[in-house]
């Protein structure tokens, strides 16, 4: 049984390791494409990094497929803005009103009510990172802060 439990949590380990997207493994799915960038950006996608110039597909091999995708209609035409997410945890004291059925001891049925203070939690998605296409190039890059 014990061995059962480690090839379990050994085939969970390599299933999620899987899933996670690098430059590396992005780079692998399409080595003809990456093969015919220039060096400069071939460094530049390798370590994840994007600048104003690149195109959509330099941008989507260097960062992965973003989290939201926008349109933006200006004078000169439509950008395309591609959003990088991450998530983080929050969690808050709320109060829950409730209600609840008791005996006395003679047992006769009551109702009350009271208010229960209870810990709610949920993850909230943040940007991160945006880029703003203009046909295929890479316009502008725009990184917020925490």
């Amino acid at each position: 049984m014990k061995y059962l439990n480690y090839a379990l949590l050994f085939s969970v380990l390599l299933l999620v390791s899987g899933c996670v997207s690098t430059p590396d493994s992005r780079i692998k799915k399409e080595p003809r494409l990456f093969a015919a960038f220039p060096p400069d950006v071939q460094a530049k996608v390798q370590k994840g990094d994007v600048e104003v110039g690149f195109t959509r597909d330099m941008a989507r091999l260097a960062l992965g497929l973003p989290q939201r995708l926008h349109t933006r209609t200006v004078e000169t035409g439509e950008l395309e803005i591609w959003i990088y997410t991450n998530s983080r945890f929050i969690s808050d004291y709320q109060p829950m009103s409730t209600g609840y059925w008791y005996r006395d001891r003679a047992g006769r049925l009551y109702r009350s009510y009271d208010t229960l203070w209870v810990n709610r939690g949920w993850y909230e998605d943040y940007p991160v990172l945006q880029l703003e296409f203009s046909g295929d190039k890479l316009k502008a890059i725009e990184r917020m802060k925490r």
